[in-house]
């Protein structure tokens, strides 16, 4: 069992994620990975230089199977155990997926960073998550909730915040989880971000 970033779990349950569905998409170095989120056991960029690797996740990790999420199709990504983390600037990155999982089709899908990265360069996170996702889901999705993101977290106020506020590793929200199901996340209005806070609750 990997060890617990108590200020990181403390702002995903401020920001309404219940146990079970603290799901790492960002950090701020390898050894946070290392040390909260899962192993490093296999290195895909072309050179040694650990710009993306596959981790590979504890699966003993707890996980509220009675949350209406489970039901969702492609809801398995979520708690994936085989996971592909790149370096906040590193460009090879649907190479070193299709590396990860060869027999992907991955046709008509873009590698996704799952936390956009402007916002998480302002964050001081260097490793990101990625993941396939549909264009669809991913163009609405980055149109305007990681446009009104970047915008927050480039205020003067959120730059003094973050840089006093240092959780080693971030988890999803829920915009974050609708876009990882492979749904529209719903522009301006966050119609699908609402629409999904029926799969927080217990069934």
């Amino acid at each position: 069992m990997k060890a617990i970033d108590k200020l990181a779990e403390d702002l995903a349950y401020k920001f309404g994620m219940p146990a079970g569905l603290h799901i790492p998409i960002a950090a701020r170095n390898m050894e946070a990975i290392e040390k909260y989120i899962g192993s490093i056991t296999e290195v895909l960029s072309t050179s040694q230089s650990f710009k993306a690797f596959l981790v590979t996740v504890d699966d003993s990790q707890f996980i509220n199977r009675k949350l209406a999420i489970w039901k969702v199709n492609g809801s398995e990504i979520l708690h994936f155990t085989k996971q592909v983390w790149v370096h906040v600037d590193f460009s090879g990155y649907r190479r070193a997926y299709q590396k990860a999982f060869p027999d992907l089709d991955l046709n008509n899908l873009v590698i996704d960073h799952i936390l956009n990265r402007r916002v998480a360069r302002l964050k001081g996170l260097e490793y990101l998550r990625v993941i396939p996702i549909s264009r669809a889901a991913n163009s609405n999705s980055g149109t305007i909730t990681e446009k009104y993101g970047f915008e927050y977290h480039n205020t003067e106020n959120m730059k003094q915040l973050n840089n006093q506020i240092l959780p080693f590793i971030q988890y999803a929200d829920l915009a974050d989880i609708v876009k990882m199901l492979n749904l529209k996340t719903g522009g301006s209005f966050q119609d699908g971000v609402n629409e999904a806070q029926k799969y927080l609750l217990e069934e």
